[in-house]
């Protein structure tokens, strides 16, 4: 059976919602088969000019640190690459970019998980507003898609886990025209998708984002996929990525990618 043995999407107890050393994820990857994960702990923007107090030079010092000595325990056994997940990035660019000329990664994911200051989990969704929250979501993911510097855009279709939790069902493919917009900028600009792996341990049935959107962005001429458990704990690393390996050859994705100093890697899968 084909196997997918890269995760490029996972936490440490570095992040403020993991509570495992990165050492014991590391571990875990290597008990599993994994040959190559990247470690992407959060970084978080907020508006213009406010600094969530956890998200520091110290913060980032420590994962610098940290990911230095795992790589050299791990050394020969563990590929381990330094990620980071950027959260907002385009709220602001200046600090953003500061911090990738500074810290030297590997790989960037670009996120969205707020509006306007409010988590996308702390929304009280209903049917007669979750058009609007669709919409105001995939304008702020067009804003990161076009200006910010990542390597792979991570979990499209968020605001779908959170939706559920109220029995609200989100299809992003409704919205086609933003979708569109998203993909030819991401595209445009050589940027890649995350296949992620997280919303199929959380009970909804296909991975962010869905089928029907993955098929879209391969008809639009995308070609650059990451694949990410978002892993929080050992356990979850590289769950249901049997699924993603079907999912791929059903949509006609021969490759996924990897990085190394921000420079796109394709690993051949069929």
């Amino acid at each position: 059976m084909k196997r997918i043995y890269q995760d490029y999407h996972m936490h440490s107890s570095i992040s403020p919602d993991s509570n495992v050393p990165m050492e014991e994820m590391c571990q875990s990857a290597i008990d599993k088969g994994f040959k190559e994960i990247a470690i992407t702990d959060h970084f978080e923007f907020f508006s213009k000019g406010v600094i969530e107090y956890r998200f520091n030079e110290a913060y980032l010092e420590e994962y610098s640190k940290t990911i230095k000595d795992c790589k050299e325990k791990f050394d020969g056994r563990l590929i381990i690459k330094k990620g980071i997940e950027l959260g907002q990035q385009h709220l602001q660019l200046e600090m953003s970019n500061r911090i990738l000329q500074s810290y030297k990664f590997d790989f960037v994911l670009g996120s969205v998980h707020k509006i306007n200051k409010l988590d996308l989990s702390q929304i009280k969704y209903n049917y007669s507003i979750i058009d609007i929250y669709c919409k105001r979501y995939l304008e702020q993911v067009y804003e990161l898609v076009d200006k910010g510097d990542f390597d792979s855009l991570a979990h499209l279709d968020l605001i779908k886990r959170y939706a559920s939790q109220l029995n609200v069902e989100v299809n992003l493919i409704d919205y086609r025209i933003e979708l569109a917009q998203i993909f030819e900028r991401l595209i445009e600009r050589n940027k890649g998708l995350e296949i992620n792996t997280s919303s199929l341990r959380q009970g909804l049935d296909e991975p962010f984002p869905t089928v029907p959107i993955l098929k879209m962005y391969k008809s639009m001429g995308g070609e650059i996929i990451t694949i990410g458990s978002d892993a929080h704990n050992p356990f979850d690393i590289g769950r249901d990525f049997d699924r993603v390996i079907s999912i791929l050859e059903e949509i006609g994705f021969r490759n996924i990618y990897t990085f190394d100093n921000r420079k796109s890697q394709r690993i051949e899968l069929f």
